[in-house]
């Protein structure tokens, strides 16, 4: 099923809104320091604030910051590290690691605060489904678990991924692509 996507940065947000940030979205609001943000970053952060000027339930699923944690110190390890230490496992437990890992459990800790935690719906998902849609090549897993817990929960996704077009959910995102994908 198509999901409906919504202009962002025309949202109305309310207080009744139950949202889920993807992972490049705390990218954009909480970015590694060696990554370049792109220009549309600023929409995300002007939605951010207004979604917490209207008092909406931000979720949070352990996958989306299992995804964030990672992504940010890879980032910073490529940017950085990776020629000193072209192991990434080994990068981890190296001295040059520490920096990086305090950051992102900072912005961690900082992500926490503005999000209600929620148990992931795993034993509830169509899993067959998912790892089908995989298997094809239609979707990545992650994004299938993530669409899925967005719809049992009844949750918007907040996204500028253009691969989240399927799942039968809301979605909120300045990708004019995933936008006209959508409709």
């Amino acid at each position: 099923m198509k999901n409906r996507a919504h202009d962002l940065t025309a949202y109305a947000f309310s207080k009744g809104d139950a949202l889920l940030l993807d992972t490049n979205v705390w990218l954009y609001l909480f970015p590694a320091p060696s990554n370049k943000q792109p220009a549309f970053a600023a929409s995300y952060s002007g939605a951010f604030k207004k979604m917490l000027a209207a008092g909406a339930h931000l979720a949070m699923d352990a996958l989306v910051l299992s995804e964030y944690l990672n992504r940010y110190c890879r980032i910073e390890w490529t940017a950085l590290h990776k020629a000193a230490h072209p192991d990434f496992k080994r990068f981890r437990q190296s001295a040059d690691y520490a920096p990086v890992g305090q950051g992102a459990a900072l912005y961690a800790k900082n992500i926490l605060k503005q999000c209600a935690r929620h148990d992931h719906p795993f034993a509830s998902i169509n899993v067959a489904q998912v790892v089908a849609d995989f298997e094809s090549g239609s979707n990545d897993f992650n994004d299938g678990l993530l669409a899925e817990t967005c719809r049992i929960n009844g949750w918007k996704l907040v996204t500028n991924d253009g691969d989240f077009t399927q799942g039968g959910i809301e979605v909120l995102t300045t990708n004019r692509k995933l936008i006209a994908s959508c409709t």
